[in-house]
């Protein structure tokens, strides 16, 4: 077991985990956060920014470490990859990105980690998966961020068309973090009502014009400002809320099927229970066919990714 357990790491110092460790700071959520990157030099400068800032909050230190440390966290947040502005398909990252994350993983276990992998790197689902796999660690302690921030830029998007707080917009995305990612619109609720209820619902864009925004979302912020970094950071300090904070709460993250909705080997996005065991729990979802099919679809998708790459 982690024998710090007020201890996030976040191995990657770029732009989503610097964001991370920002967003945990402000949150007061740590006891102690430990940045780990390649280079020493901006590591070390980038913990120092950040611990001045803790005058102005509560207690926390901050610090670069190394696999050592990170082994004795209760949670490790991967943010590492390949630098760049955001091209075509998230699953064209993971031939790169895999070499990178399992490195890391590896000097991570050999330290004799045991608590819980977070992780933001894209393909997520791909990546969630092939660690878990090669990790041996329970399923529920490999999460991916998953569709958790899909599914807010949908409440977004729909808080916007409608007038209406955002918080008080229900609406799921499962599936994959990527191009066949799922709405699921049979589910979807504004303040307890279905949303096709809703005063002004019949002045929405098309479901298909909805998801096409969410999906797009992403890289039309990279497209602008060379990276996307705020709204991922604020997703990942959620999950990192939840579980250090045994809240068991509802969160739509990355994590194995093990027969939920028939699926199998594969890790992909839905309603999950999360604690301090990580994923204690997983919610099936009753979807209409269309849902279904559509859920099966992006499971195929996952499924080929992974095996293109075993078969190189």
């Amino acid at each position: 077991m982690p024998t710090h357990h007020t201890r996030v790491s976040i191995i990657g110092c770029g732009h989503v985990g610097t964001s991370c460790a920002f967003a945990l700071l402000q949150k007061h959520l740590a006891r102690e956060i430990v940045l780990i990157g390649d280079t020493e030099a901006h590591v070390q400068g980038e913990a120092l920014d950040l611990q001045q800032a803790v005058p102005l909050g509560t207690p926390v230190k901050i610090f670069a470490g190394t696999y050592k440390d990170a082994a004795a966290s209760a949670i490790v947040i991967i943010t590492v990859g390949t630098p760049g502005k955001f091209h075509g398909s998230r699953l064209d990252m993971l031939a790169g990105n895999l070499v990178i994350v399992r490195a890391c993983i590896t000097k991570l276990m050999a330290e004799g980690f045991d608590g819980i992998i977070l992780i933001a790197t894209n393909p997520v689902d791909v990546l969630t998966y092939i660690v878990q796999k090669e990790t041996g660690l329970a399923p529920g302690q490999v999460i991916g961020s998953g569709t958790l921030l899909d599914s807010e830029r949908l409440r977004h998007i729909l808080g916007e068309q409608l007038n209406v707080d955002p918080r008080s917009v229900h609406a799921a995305i499962i599936g994959e973090h990527g191009d066949s990612s799922v709405a699921v619109w049979s589910a979807a609720q504004v303040a307890g009502l279905p949303l096709d209820r809703y005063p002004g619902a019949n002045t929405l864009p098309t479901h298909e014009e909805l998801l096409i925004a969410v999906r797009y979302a992403g890289p039309v912020v990279a497209t602008l400002k060379g990276n996307t970094c705020f709204a991922i950071a604020s997703c990942v300090t959620r999950i990192c809320e939840a579980i250090l904070r045994d809240e068991r709460s509802v969160l739509i993250v990355s994590t194995l099927m093990t027969g939920q909705y028939g699926l199998h080997d594969v890790a992909l996005s839905t309603p999950c229970i999360v604690g301090c065991g990580g994923v204690e729990s997983v919610i099936e979802l009753h979807l209409n066919k269309a849902e279904q099919k559509a859920l099966e679809a992006s499971a195929v998708v996952l499924q080929q990714a992974y095996a293109k790459l075993e078969n190189h």
